[in-house]
């Protein structure tokens, strides 16, 4: 059994050290409080980690807002239901 895959605004929240209310799905690398490339790099690999799949290095910049990685968490949520 796999295990749950954590809520996205939940880590990206813990990674940039701000409070979930501080997050929407326009949130974003550059514009975002604390979201620079080393946040970005963190959060990346927090995904990797947490959602156990792999991000092809020319894939990264795709996961750069809150909202493409919502819907990286509902497809792999729905694939694993």
């Amino acid at each position: 059994m796999k295990k749950k895959l954590k809520p996205p605004k939940e880590l990206v929240s813990e990674i940039l050290e701000i409070s979930i209310d501080q997050l929407n799905e326009t949130s974003c690398y550059g514009e975002t409080l604390n979201w620079d490339s080393i946040s970005q790099a963190a959060i990346i690999n927090a995904l990797e980690l947490d959602y156990e799949i792999q991000i092809p290095d020319a894939d990264i910049e795709n996961y750069n807002t809150l909202d493409a990685i919502i819907k990286l968490y509902e497809k792999l949520k729905s694939q694993r239901e």
